[in-house]
């Protein structure tokens, strides 16, 4: 699925079309190539510097199409940051100081520079390029998944497909035979349906209901792979077109497209990355880039959870790459009275802690009045999650962790032997985590060095 401003449709009486892009047009093909070399090559390079270079490519070509296929090709890369100085730390230091002086021009603001980088013990360059790495621009591409351009022009049409869906009032589709898989995919998501008693089912759109057009939305959109992975089947959409005055057209679709369409290699992947909104892939995306990724997992939609008061899907799960912990996290970002009340019901019934980010801007929350009643953790966010509150929460579950691993190795003699001895060695006999291990050896001939002892 794409943003909404990079759809491009053809309409022709009653019927509206997707603008697909042609599999057997040399320039469609030689856009798609030249723009998979960009991020193949350069590896390495700010984000910064690769819009930069794309944006001239847009020149001369409808830019809307080159925009399309860049959004697919960004979720597969992976983008890192690079600093010394912890970005978040470093602009708190400067920025205290820089008050303190009140700085008003470039020499001051380089003297508050050299001064804090001082008080850091590292160089000024290193403190610069720390203060801002975090932010999208800064970001380094550090690995790129690679496809074929006829892979990317089907993906790029899937695409097309389902950002037109999410303007639908409702869809009507048949498939060959029952296809169970694709009823469980209409529960899971959420979707509401009914069934004749032949092979035609009737989706209720995202543009029928209020308040829940962006995750209703997205939710009847991923439906669309699993459809088209049937053996033969067809779909009616009703769109809304909101012009001058609102007209319904028709989006008929059906497996004689399959060819323009997208592969099962990456049918699946398209699932794994379309968020359910943006406040979802930003804070996904951040969380990747940071060093807490380093021992965190975070796995999306991760698990289904039966409670008394009905099936749970959390939007994320965090797993610790290295101790026995995991933590689920829920992001409600959007409202109406009688879904907050059922997603409050479910949270209450959950059988363990998990962390509850709430926006409070949306509908008419009022973090003073309004009673949520949960023993959850809550972040309260504004436009997006806090992530330095995340990160925070994930801290103290580490450090509880660890504190009743190192309290079960107070009975217990780790015995050391050699001159060097890598900690994950010893980590991995006894069956706890490095920090741990660091934190419990207490031998008279033996240091902790970094990674090993000595």
């Amino acid at each position: 699925m794409l943003p909404s401003d990079l759809l491009i449709t053809r309409i022709k009486k009653d019927r509206i079309y997707p603008d697909f892009a042609r599999l057997d047009a040399a320039e469609h093909l030689e856009l798609a190539e030249e723009l998979i070399d960009v991020y193949k090559n350069l590896t390495g390079k700010k984000k910064s510097e690769i819009d930069e270079l794309l944006e001239e490519l847009e020149l001369g070509l409808n830019f809307k199409r080159v925009r399309g296929l860049r959004t697919l090709l960004e979720r597969r890369c992976n983008f890192t940051s690079e600093f010394v100085i912890e970005p978040v730390l470093a602009r708190r230091a400067v920025f205290e100081i820089a008050s303190e002086s009140k700085v008003t021009n470039r020499k001051e603001r380089t003297k508050v520079i050299e001064l804090v980088a001082q008080d850091l013990t590292v160089p000024a360059e290193d403190l610069e390029q720390s203060l801002w790495a975090d932010h999208e621009s800064e970001v380094i591409l550090e690995g790129f998944e690679p496809l074929t351009p006829e892979e990317l022009l089907k993906w790029y049409n899937l695409s097309l497909a389902q950002t037109l869906l999410f303007k639908s009032t409702g869809m009507t589709f048949t498939v060959k035979n029952k296809a169970p898989e694709l009823f469980r995919a209409i529960k899971y998501f959420g979707l509401m349906y009914l069934q004749d008693a032949g092979r035609k089912v009737r989706i209720e759109g995202a543009s029928s209901l209020l308040k829940l057009s962006e995750k209703y939305g997205t939710s009847l959109a991923k439906l669309l792979p699993s459809i088209v992975r049937s053996e033969s089947w067809q779909i009616d959409a009703e769109i809304v077109i909101r012009r001058d005055t609102p007209r319904i057209y028709h989006f008929i679709m059906d497996s004689r497209d399959r060819n323009l369409l997208l592969s099962e290699k990456l049918a699946s992947e398209e699932a794994k990355t379309t968020f359910d909104s943006s406040i979802e892939k930003r804070f996904y995306n951040e969380f990747l880039s940071l060093p807490v990724a380093k021992s965190w997992e975070l796995i999306r939609e991760p698990d289904v959870i039966f409670t008394e008061r009905g099936i749970f899907i959390p939007d994320f799960k965090f797993q610790h790459k290295e101790l026995e912990i995991e933590t689920y996290f829920e992001i409600v970002g959007f409202w109406t009275d009688t879904y907050i009340k059922r997603k409050l019901a479910k949270l209450r019934a959950l059988p363990f802690t998990m962390l509850v980010a709430i926006d409070k801007n949306l509908a008419c929350f009022n973090a003073a009045q309004f009673d949520l009643g949960l023993d959850q953790p809550v972040i309260q966010f504004s436009k997006k999650v806090p992530i330095g509150d995340v990160v925070r929460y994930l801290a103290a579950i580490e450090r509880e962790a660890i504190t009743k691993q190192v309290e079960s190795l107070k009975e217990t003699e780790i015995e050391l032997e050699g001159d060097i001895i890598p900690i994950k060695d010893i980590a991995r006999r006894y069956s706890m985590s490095q920090e741990a291990i660091r934190a419990s050896v207490k031998h008279p001939d033996y240091v902790v060095f970094k990674e090993v002892i000595v």
